[in-house]
């Protein structure tokens, strides 16, 4: 016997686990399926042999692996997961916080066979890196006086077998508090990340979205004149500056656009970032043909 398998016998016989109820399941239907005519001491033979494969899978699974990758630890605690495989994980978090300055930013990795997984993953760690720094930079400069943060989560907000969708949200606080956010967007049967002008068929359909989200603008400012966004005539002089190519976006449940913008964006701060939902039948004839099956 090695001195690996020396180990691990050693940590299965120190360590308590309980068999998973799926493990427990296999044993419970191979020894129903065994003839009874094999007698006991078969029997016996084959509940001792599975019994200690389900002990190795526990311990291998629960015990060895947590241990040997602090990654796949934390993968255990509950990550996203599309369908059968992990695809969203937590690779680095930095933390820092002395009462006056706090920092919280969560990295993600999305694990994917494909070049999107591999940019987007490059293009979030050139955005947290920056954050990173800039919080050190202002720690240095203003650490004993004043406060400041900075946080950075994330969400998969879009998961289906066609579509995949994550989303960072940055929050920096000093005099003032300032959220904005990324969304990167992934045709899972292509594989490639796909651009808000992308999705259409002509480059003038972007002005028809602006056109909507004005006109929902203009009708929440009717309904509420608590309510202040600029449209048209005021920082906006023409629909087609209101959307650009590269916006964020991402599909709902229901199969309907969403068009999000940040703090500032298109109304006062105390607007805070609102979000535009472009309803299916708006947008159907200016998709292209292989984007329509998203909003079925």
């Amino acid at each position: 016997m090695s001195k690996f398998d020396k180990k691990i016998k050693e940590a299965a016989m120190a360590e308590h686990r309980e068999v998973p109820q799926s493990v427990k399941k296999v044993i419970d239907d191979t020894l129903d399926s065994l003839p009874e005519s094999s007698g006991k001491v078969h029997r016996l033979n084959y509940v001792s042999r599975i019994a200690g494969i389900a002990a190795c899978f526990v311990l291998v699974l629960f015990v060895v692996i947590p241990n040997v990758s602090p990654a796949y630890a934390e993968a255990l605690e509950g990550v996203p997961v599309i369908g059968k495989l992990i695809k969203l994980v937590t690779v680095r978090n930095y933390y820092y916080s002395d009462g006056n300055h706090e920092m919280n930013i969560k990295v993600p990795e999305i694990q994917d066979e494909n070049k999107a997984g591999e940019f987007i993953n490059k293009d979030v760690n050139s955005i947290t890196e920056a954050l990173v720094n800039e919080f050190y930079k202002t720690l240095g400069v203003s650490r004993n006086e004043g406060y400041g943060a900075i946080y950075l989560d994330y969400d998969a907000v879009t998961e289906t077998p066609l579509w995949f969708t994550l989303k960072l949200s940055v929050t920096e606080t000093a005099a003032d508090s300032h959220s904005y956010f990324k969304f990167y967007n992934i045709d899972r049967v292509k594989g490639e990340i796909v651009d808000l002008g992308d999705l259409f068929a002509s480059e003038d359909s972007l002005g028809i979205v602006s056109e909507e989200i004005e006109r929902q603008m203009k009708s929440k400012m009717a309904g509420n004149p608590e309510l202040v966004f600029w449209t048209e005539g005021t920082e906006f002089k023409t629909n087609s500056q209101l959307l650009k190519s590269g916006h964020n976006y991402y599909w709902n449940k229901e199969g309907n656009l969403v068009i999000p913008f940040d703090k500032y964006e298109v109304g006062p701060g105390y607007m805070g970032a609102p979000e535009f939902e472009i309803e299916k039948n708006v947008i159907k004839n200016i998709l292209k043909p292989e984007y329509r099956e998203i909003i079925g």
